[in-house]
């Protein structure tokens, strides 16, 4: 039981991280959607990880391929520079991604469902209420992997 829990625990603090970073990297003309989505990939790999997962650049696509809609909004949010915005943004989309890929981890890495739909929606408002505090953590300036690594992803081909 106390596994369950530490696990749930890190998880947790790798979606802020994640979170908390996004919201740095947002606003970062130009580089910041690929950066972006380099950040949130390393969170699920780290995530993966603690389930004893490998989680590959195939695996990956396939997860933010049934995203998809998910990312051209946050990409399109890199694009018009308005941090106001931008900020918030990163940082509940970068949070949900994370919840997401949790449950898609611990359920096996299925094909997606409705029930992950779900869970993005409902991470994604909880994470409102965490956008002040992260905004301001030092989380943000902590990377989380190589943010310059080569993201080609085939999508299951």
């Amino acid at each position: 039981m106390n596994e369950f829990l530490d696990i749930e625990q890190e998880v947790e603090s790798l979606c802020r991280w994640g979170a908390a970073r996004a919201g740095a990297i947002v606003v970062l003309p130009l580089v910041g959607s690929l950066t972006l989505m380099a950040n949130e990939f390393y969170m699920i790999k780290k995530i993966a990880d603690l389930y004893g997962y490998k989680l590959d650049k195939s695996a990956a696509g396939a997860f933010f391929g049934a995203l998809g809609g998910v990312f051209v909004g946050q990409t399109l949010t890199t694009v018009f520079p308005f941090p106001p915005l931008q900020i918030p943004i990163g940082i509940c989309t970068t949070y949900a991604i994370g919840k997401v890929a949790h449950e898609w981890i611990k359920d096996g890495m299925p094909s997606f469902s409705n029930k992950y739909n779900a869970i993005f929606k409902k991470a994604k408002k909880e994470a409102e209420s965490l956008v002040p505090m992260l905004t301001q953590s030092p989380l943000k300036d902590k990377p989380l992997g190589d943010e310059k690594a080569n993201l080609n992803f085939d999508y299951g081909k």
